[in-house]
């Protein structure tokens, strides 16, 4: 390695480029729109994607009782609110296909974007544990490369924010 050249090296092209991409920006350039959220909806209405799984769990704007049942199912059983768009749904809406590969991707901190190998394109929304006043969002959920749903809080940790510091899921 004592007569390596990066500069020709890089000019050859043989290094590897990992383009760092802005999904959100593919996204919209493809058509898709995120004014009322990323599954859409959201808007004025103030409401979340996982609003109902919250008043399930500890009744409507946290009225109670606190149902275990409902955060066990919740917590252990976790699966991400989606859109799925295949071609026809991409044609009926204007939208293009994303210049994307197939496989899953972060779209800032709003949520996923998997392209599936026939090119169906569907979009992910991240729970969100918000307290009451909306100053604090938390991620309760992420994705891996697999799809698969990673808490990113313990059982223990995720039950107090939303049993004692009345936390909401959104």
């Amino acid at each position: 390695m004592d007569n390596f050249d990066l500069r020709k090296y890089l000019a050859e092209g043989k290094l590897l480029k990992e383009e760092i991409r802005d999904v959100e920006d593919i996204l919209v350039k493809a058509g898709f729109r995120f004014n009322d959220g990323i599954l859409g909806g959201i808007g004025s209405g103030g409401a979340g994607y996982y609003d109902n799984a919250n008043d399930l769990i500890y009744g409507y704007n946290q009225s109670g009782p606190w149902n275990e049942e409902e955060f066990n199912k919740f917590y252990d059983n976790f699966e991400f609110n989606s859109n799925l768009y295949d071609s026809e749904d991409l044609e009926d809406l204007e939208i293009s296909q994303p210049e994307l590969d197939k496989g899953i991707y972060a779209v800032e901190d709003m949520g996923y974007v998997r392209i599936h190998s026939n090119g169906d394109v569907e979009i992910y929304a991240i729970p969100q544990l918000s307290d009451e006043d909306g100053s604090v969002f938390l991620p309760a959920f992420k994705m891996d490369a697999s799809g698969k749903a990673i808490p990113q809080f313990s059982k223990d940790e995720m039950r107090k924010m939303l049993k004692d510091d009345m936390m909401y899921i959104l």
